[in-house]
């Protein structure tokens, strides 16, 4: 190519340059608020969510109530005594042939002594008291010795007076009442022998109560593992003063061993 045509091509292509439009000048600003704007139209309309209004629990009102105080005066009711023997009570009185082991009370055997009647032992309830109306039962169970003897619950006055339920180890049960000053039993029914016992080394409910009756009298009730075996009415013949329940051995030579003791008074 020559001069001529190189400088002439040239020209041309700087005359078309110059006819060219120029662009327009955007400054920084005006270009990031169309960025913002192109970018609004481009995006999907956002909802705004509803928040649900929080519900205020009104305060309860406080309301001092004054409390209405009752004084009722307690009855002093009928004297009621139990013992499980899980250890020595001063309830009891003298013992020298008693023994509180492994929850249990254990009395006898004791040696012959004096005639017949001189042959009750006994342990007296002193905390008990005197009351003409009672009842007191315990659990026994033979222990040691002559199965044939007897043994129960009942009333002691020592060297005055005896009464009470007791069985033996044959099935046996016996009612007994006996008065030192008149040297008579008074409505004692001879031995018999009942089902109700249960025989041998197995545990007795035995249950002696005094109880009123229509004359005005007092009646013994001989009760054995919830059976009423016997009564003896109208035994008591003079005051029940010194008289307390107790737990005897209606023989020597035999050993019991005693659990669950309870004494009630009756109210007339």
């Amino acid at each position: 190519m020559n001069v001529k045509k190189l400088a002439f091509l040239v020209l041309i292509v700087t005359v078309l340059t110059a006819c060219q439009p120029a662009a327009p000048t955007i400054s920084p600003k005006d270009q990031a608020s169309t960025m913002v704007a192109e970018t609004a139209e481009a995006a999907p309309p956002t909802e705004t969510p509803t928040v649900a209004p929080t519900e205020t629990t009104a305060p309860t009102a406080t309301v001092t109530l004054t409390p209405t105080v009752t004084l009722t005066p307690t009855p002093i009711g009928p004297l009621k005594i139990t013992d499980d023997f899980s250890s020595k009570s001063d309830i009891w009185g003298k013992c020298d042939k008693c023994e509180w082991k492994d929850g249990k009370l254990l009395i006898g055997p004791y040696s012959p002594r004096g005639d017949g009647i001189n042959q009750v032992f006994s342990i007296v309830c002193e905390a008990c008291g005197d009351h003409t109306y009672f009842r007191v039962a315990a659990d026994i169970t033979f222990a040691d010795g002559f199965g044939d003897r007897f043994f129960g619950v009942g009333v002691v006055e020592p060297d005055k007076f005896y009464a009470g339920m007791s069985v033996s180890t044959v099935k046996f049960g016996m009612m007994e009442a006996y008065d030192f000053e008149t040297k008579a039993w008074t409505g004692m029914d001879r031995p018999k022998r009942y089902s109700a016992i249960k025989a041998g080394a197995l545990t007795n409910r035995i249950e002696f109560a005094a109880k009123p009756n229509a004359t005005g009298g007092t009646d013994f009730y001989g009760i054995v593992n919830g059976q009423t075996l016997m009564v003896l009415p109208n035994i008591i013949k003079r005051s029940m003063t010194g008289i307390k329940p107790a737990i005897y051995l209606a023989w020597h030579s035999v050993g019991i061993s005693v659990d669950n003791f309870e004494y009630e008074e009756i109210e007339q």
